[in-house]
Formats: C-alpha cells, sequence, structure tokens
C-alpha cells in the first residue's frame, strides 16, 4: 500500500476526507492541528503537530526540558520537538519509513503521535501560566516549571 492510500484509509478511519493537496493534508484532534506529509522523494510520511506559542518569560528553562527530551528521544516517543521560523510557535515531527508502514502500523502511528501533542501542549500551556503566575507575583518564582514525569512522559 502506498502513503496516499495509507493517508486516504486513515481518514476514513477517522470519519474525514483527507486529501493530499501539494503533498500535505491535516486534521484537528483533541484541538491540535496535525499535518501528514507524503514525503515520497525520501519514501517517507512525515507528522507534524502544533505545541503552541512559546511562553514570552522563562524561555531558558522550556527550551532546557525540550531539548533534554529531544535528546535520543528520551521523552519524545521517537519524534522531535522543534520552533517553527515561520509560525513562531512549537512542532512535534516524526518521519515513518513509508516502505514498513502497512495499514494498522500507520494507524497506530498517528495514534501514539496525537497523543504526543496532546501531552508536549499541555505541558507547554501550563509552563505559560506558570510563567504568567511568576509574573503576576513581580518577579517571584512562582510554583516550579511543570516536568515530565520520571522515566518519560509516555509508554508506547
Amino acid at each position: 500500500m502506498d502513503s496516499q492510500e495509507l493517508i486516504g484509509r486513515f481518514g476514513e478511519k477517522i470519519g474525514i476526507s483527507l486529501s493530499l493537496e501539494d503533498g500535505a493534508c491535516a486534521f484537528e484532534a483533541d484541538g491540535s492541528l496535525i499535518t501528514i506529509n507524503d514525503l515520497p522523494e525520501i519514501g517517507a510520511i512525515a507528522l507534524s503537530g502544533d505545541l503552541g506559542e512559546p511562553p514570552p518569560e522563562r524561555l531558558e528553562a522550556l527550551y532546557r526540558t525540550l531539548l533534554e527530551a529531544n535528546h535520543l528521544f528520551r521523552e519524545t516517543a521517537g519524534a522531535t520537538i522543534s520552533l517553527d521560523p515561520d509560525a513562531g510557535r512549537f512542532a512535534l515531527c516524526k518521519s515513518l519509513p513509508a516502505a514498513l508502514l502497512d495499514q494498522d502500523s500507520f494507524f497506530g502511528e498517528v495514534e501514539r503521535f496525537v497523543n504526543a501533542v496532546e501531552s508536549w501542549s499541555r505541558l507547554i500551556r501550563d509552563f505559560r501560566s506558570a510563567a504568567a503566575e511568576a509574573a503576576a507575583n513581580d518577579g517571584e518564582d512562582a510554583a516550579s516549571a511543570p516536568a515530565l514525569g520520571s522515566g518519560g512522559f509516555l509508554s508506547v
């Protein structure tokens, strides 16, 4: 089964029409925008999820958390966290080798990816709230920054 057929069948499963325009399509899952890109030039399907805007305060602590989680995909379920230079928003991205995917494995990968996007979006929102609380307290340190659970935030 080729990439376009996998993506089309995934759309059928979730009850929406996913047509690849310019090699990409998008859907919303629990308030998060997920984009699927067909990358035939490298034989892959790439998943991208919007995680939200960086908070204006305490960026260094948040960046450190994100970089540590990225190390060897420690807490990202095999994906990477980045900053979209065009939108100025955080994104979670994962590349899947199309030749190794069948319908069940692709559906499972997308489900795990959506769960990871939801978890990271929540962590960034919580971080924004903690930063806003610290600013409201005239710079006093609010509750410590949200952190991931020990041993990773996802069990796959």
